[in-house]
């Protein structure tokens, strides 16, 4: 499978699960009490990991897109870990169910994540390997997978120029607002329940 045709079954996917979450939003709620601490700092927590989640992966797609395989980049963001765009995906995802308050729906999309994006990590790094060989190799070694070490962190010498291929990181910049579109289409959700303007069916765990 091209790495073209991988990239859009796997969000393809993600879309597909997220428009089954919003529907089952739109007819359930959680069993957490609307005035209660705990729902409050929920919403709290969970909005403020997504929001950490959306700039780490712009801060990311600033430093890779357009490069990918073709350029071993190894500072900012990728001299903490090797993955951060996957690594901030994920925080963005703990924010996004921290804020639905839902464990199965975590589960469900933890289960997602690790299916496609271990997959697809594996193979970016075959193609790394083969590309840049020993240099990767020493990278690889002293440098975590998905978990960030703040030790290691490089950033960009002071003089050091970078090229930002605009046309990509737009692509990530949408995804990014989209999430906060869904932020807060998921609070607009819970007002019309609240309201009795939408029916509940059944209460999500």
């Amino acid at each position: 499978m091209s790495k073209n045709i991988e990239a859009k079954y796997r969000l393809l996917i993600s879309r597909i699960f997220l428009i089954i979450v919003v529907f089952l939003l739109l007819l359930s709620d959680n069993k957490v009490n609307n005035w209660s601490p705990a729902y409050t700092w929920l919403e709290f927590f969970g909005y403020s990991v997504g929001l950490v989640g959306i700039i780490g992966r712009i801060w990311s797609s600033l430093f890779i897109e357009g490069y990918k395989t073709k350029t071993l980049i190894t500072k900012g963001p990728y001299s903490l870990m090797r993955n951060p765009l996957y690594f901030f995906s994920f925080i963005l995802l703990i924010g996004f169910c921290l804020f639905i308050k839902s464990i199965i729906i975590f589960i469900i999309f933890l289960m997602i994540w690790i299916l496609i994006y271990r997959k697809t990590m594996n193979n970016e790094e075959s193609n790394l390997i083969s590309s840049h060989d020993k240099d990767y190799m020493i990278y690889f070694n002293k440098t975590p997978k998905i978990f960030p070490n703040f030790n290691l962190y490089r950033p960009l010498n002071k003089n050091e120029k970078m090229n930002i291929h605009i046309f990509k990181v737009e692509r990530v910049l949408k995804e990014s607002f989209g999430f906060l579109f869904l932020f807060g289409l998921i609070k607009l959700i819970e007002f019309l329940q609240l309201n009795g303007i939408l029916p509940v069916y059944f209460h999500l765990i």
